[in-house]
């Protein structure tokens, strides 16, 4: 993430708190999903929807190999190419 300065008026800032501690959140996360319903979907950075589908793909698998975290580049290395 990159850290930005960004300024309100007073009215603002008061209504944004308020809204934050409403929604239990943060009112970083308030601004950024403000932000990205402005801006729309392409407003999302590729390489967060990698992250995204990545995270997705965690455990979603089963190797049926008991090793396969200690010796994962012996098996690798194993693999043809096509």
């Amino acid at each position: 993430m990159v850290r930005l300065l960004v300024q309100f008026r007073e009215a603002q800032a008061k209504a944004l708190r308020a809204e934050a501690r409403r929604q239990k959140k943060p009112v970083a996360a308030l601004v950024r999903e403000s932000v990205e319903a402005h801006l729309g979907k392409n407003a999302r950075a590729p390489e967060l929807d990698k992250w995204e589908r990545a995270k997705r793909a965690v455990g979603g698998f089963h190797s049926g190999l008991k090793d396969l975290g200690t010796n994962h580049d012996k098996y690798l290395a194993g693999l043809k190419r096509w």
